[in-house]
């Protein structure tokens, strides 16, 4: 083998053959239900999910993101389903 041939196989050397992977599929975030307490309709945007929930006194229960709960609750307006 001569100087050009050994540089040849150097760099073919270097040369890595990746196959990609899958990427890894995103989790859906959990939804807890939620019970609105008030009368009437009410609307309400989640803080962390900018998901909007619509609530009211024929249809108090809701499936909220976890990460919204929290600041749900604060209101007042709310109480954990158990």
């Amino acid at each position: 083998m001569c100087c050009g041939n050994k540089r040849e196989a150097l760099q073919e050397r270097r040369t890595l053959s990746v196959t990609p992977r899958p990427a890894p599929s995103a989790s859906k975030p959990s939804r807890v239900p939620v019970v609105f307490r008030g009368t009437g309709a009410y609307l309400v945007t989640g803080p962390h999910s900018r998901e909007v929930y619509h609530f009211s006194s024929s249809h108090p229960v809701q499936w909220v993101y976890a990460k919204d709960v929290g600041d749900l609750m604060r209101t007042g307006l709310f109480r954990a389903k158990h």
